[in-house]
């Protein structure tokens, strides 16, 4: 007589027959994970073969020049026809619709150059007034998360240092959780945290470099400033393919529901 085992081999060996080209053909079809050089050398290729990724960084700088040029004639006629107080309420208005201008810009150059990338990392042509449009749609989410990420981190080195440095590498890709996966809010995030500890290592490194490249650029005399700037689509380059390659090299799970009679 034979066991109950020995009833169920063939029923095994059947979803085992089946479940193995399944398994098979997803394995092949999961990109692997480039190398972190790689991402490095191709962040600078893109760069360099799409020079018109800078145009983007150059907006918030245009509008600080033109707002400070505004602002100042403002300013010196307030100051012959107007009085004291209102001279004084007139520069704290402008201080603060200024900032709120530049905060905006800031992201929407930011979530540009995101998109450019992302577009250029497939093969297709860098173009910005696609990313413009892309950028214009995602704008309110972009915005939103990027302030409470900030404002979370602000919290994090007010109470202890260290808490806010973690959440600075946290929440270091909440841009790309909303201008590639659509994230906003506390959603965006949490994908930006569940990314860095799925990456954690590699994170770091792209983290650390950019913070550094950050850092070291301005202090170069004359035109440490300009080559800050010329830096920007490059960071903003290496933290996107990371992000890309990621959530390229996770594999998606197969359908393995199987019907054995």
């Amino acid at each position: 007589m034979n066991s109950d085992s020995d009833r169920l081999d063939p029923q095994l060996d059947t979803q085992d027959s089946v479940l193995a080209p399944i398994m098979e053909e997803a394995k092949a079809k999961t990109p692997k994970k480039r190398a972190l050089g790689e991402i490095f050398s191709r962040a600078f290729q893109i760069y360099r073969d799409n020079p018109i990724m800078i145009v983007p960084s150059l907006i918030p700088i245009a509008a600080l020049v033109l707002v400070m040029v505004i602002f100042a004639g403002y300013m010196g006629l307030v100051a012959v026809f107007g009085k004291g107080e209102f001279i004084a309420f007139s520069a704290l208005a402008g201080l603060f619709l200024f900032i709120i201008l530049m905060i905006v810009l800031f992201f929407l150059a930011e979530g540009m150059t995101i998109e450019m990338i992302r577009e250029a990392s497939t093969g297709n042509k860098v173009d910005l007034s696609y990313a413009w449009q892309a950028t214009r749609a995602k704008m309110e989410p972009l915005v939103l998360s990027s302030l409470l990420a900030g404002i979370i981190v602000a919290f994090g080195y007010v109470l202890f240092l260290i808490p806010g440095v973690i959440l600075s590498f946290a929440f270091w890709f909440v841009a790309q959780t909303v201008m590639i996966d659509g994230k906003s809010g506390t959603e965006a995030l949490k994908a930006s945290y569940r990314f860095v500890e799925a990456n954690l290592s590699d994170a770091l490194i792209v983290v650390l470099a950019s913070l550094a490249i950050g850092a070291v650029l301005p202090t170069i005399p004359f035109i440490g400033a300009l080559l800050s700037l010329l830096s920007l689509p490059y960071i903003y380059g290496l933290a996107t393919l990371l992000y890309l390659d990621g959530k390229e090299g996770q594999p998606e799970k197969p359908e393995t529901t199987v019907e054995v009679s």
